[in-house]
């Protein structure tokens, strides 16, 4: 399994859009998705879904990182949002996941609602996703990454 104990994670609920976009490693080859699926209990049937959704979370990460846009990564997250359920909690609306992808496609929604989503990037270089703490929110690389020395 990764190493997610590294610089830069996120704050809760937001660290588990995080994890879940860091389970691959494209720098050492490391594939975790069908593990983060068992580990949530999915069938290995919803590997293409997930992955698809994974990179549309990285695509948009990319947008809070360089600017742009990323028009089919936002189709692939509606349609996850789908499984997503609005509900009234203790006087609040809160967005609720129907499932595992659903909670994390809740989670992301609501940090773009909240603002905290435009503060998780992807590393330019090695694209493993990390939580800009600067006060001015133009980190671009994160700590784990060998150009974070370079920004």
């Amino acid at each position: 399994m990764p190493n997610y104990d590294l610089p830069n994670p996120a704050p809760e609920p937001l660290r588990r859009v995080q994890l879940f976009v860091n389970s691959t490693d494209r720098e050492n080859d490391r594939e975790w998705l069908p593990a983060w699926l068992e580990e949530h209990g999915l069938p290995a049937s919803d590997l293409a879904r997930a992955t698809r959704l994974r990179e549309a979370f990285r695509a948009l990460l990319h947008v809070n990182s360089v600017g742009g846009s990323a028009r089919d990564a936002e189709l692939v997250v509606n349609e996850a949002a789908r499984d997503v359920n609005v509900e009234v909690r203790d006087g609040s609306v809160a967005l609720v996941g129907a499932n595992p992808l659903g909670e994390v496609t809740a989670i992301a929604l609501t940090a773009m609602l909240d603002g905290t989503w435009r503060r998780l990037k992807v590393c330019r270089k090695c694209e493993w996703s990390f939580y800009d703490y600067s006060k001015n929110r133009a980190r671009r690389a994160g700590a784990r990454c060998s150009s974070a020395a370079t920004g």
